[in-house]
């Protein structure tokens, strides 16, 4: 297991997305789990079980993740539990309106760059003293396929949620190579759409059992994430690699 003696944040890892597979898959990887939830406790309590039949260790932290002091708690309070953070993984992100741009309403609007782009500076700032103080570490945000180049436009696609993402994109390839000297890569995974999955679904897929399929699930990210986390992706840094359906290429 190549992330023995690790621990890992996950943010948004209580939903039925990327977030709960990348959780269990640094969890089969080795890695202590910080399960992030803002509402459902419930759910985070259930990927807490299903990461410590694994044999690893969770806790579980309510966080709003746009609030960047609730962030800061969250990540101390880890240190304390674990001792250690190594690995920070932005997941959890915001919703989005496929509308007119002035159809936007702006409390909408603030509320997705909040989740998108303050999130991701919520946990740089808090994750990155320590890794730099212990010279290892490893950040990876979930961006968005072709968010940088965004030409499809409303009705058809959103504005709001791919802005987002570009700028997580941003932060990785500005703050990427300034890390490095520091032990600590930032990356991110761009995933295209990928369809939810069930706790059982996410299990299997997670231990290798599934049928090959034309459309990425959550495990592709996932496995992604782990790659990026791992010491063979020690000099990757800076990097935006997506993850797509062969519909979208």
């Amino acid at each position: 297991m190549e992330l023995s003696g690790r621990v890992a944040l996950v943010t948004g890892a209580s939903g039925e997305g990327m977030g709960r597979s990348i959780a269990l898959t640094l969890a089969r990887e080795g890695a202590d789990i910080v399960v992030n939830f803002k509402q459902r406790r419930e759910r985070a309590e259930v990927v807490a079980q299903a990461i410590e039949a694994m044999g690893r260790r969770a806790l579980v932290h309510q966080a709003d993740v746009a609030d960047a002091d609730a962030v800061q708690a969250m990540v101390a309070v880890a240190e304390k539990h674990f001792g250690r953070l190594d690995i920070a993984v932005g997941s959890a992100g915001g919703s989005w309106q496929p509308r007119d741009l002035p159809e936007i309403d702006p409390d909408h609007w603030r509320a997705v760059q909040a989740e998108e782009v303050d999130a991701a500076y919520a946990l740089l700032r808090a994750a990155l003293p320590g890794m730099r103080e212990r010279g290892w570490g490893r950040i990876v945000l979930i961006g968005g396929y072709r968010a940088d180049e965004w030409r499809a436009g409303p009705p058809e696609a959103p504005l709001d949620y791919p802005l987002g993402k570009a700028a997580r994109h941003w932060l990785v390839r500005t703050l990427g190579p300034r890390e490095l000297a520091h032990g600590v890569t930032v990356n991110a995974v761009a995933p295209g759409p990928i369809e939810y999955v069930t706790l059982e679904q996410a299990r299997r897929l997670v231990e290798g059992d599934a049928e090959a399929s034309d459309e990425p699930t959550p495990q592709d990210a996932a496995e992604a994430v782990a790659f990026l986390c791992s010491e063979r992706a020690s000099f990757i840094t800076g990097a935006v690699i997506p993850v797509v359906g062969r519909k979208e290429v």
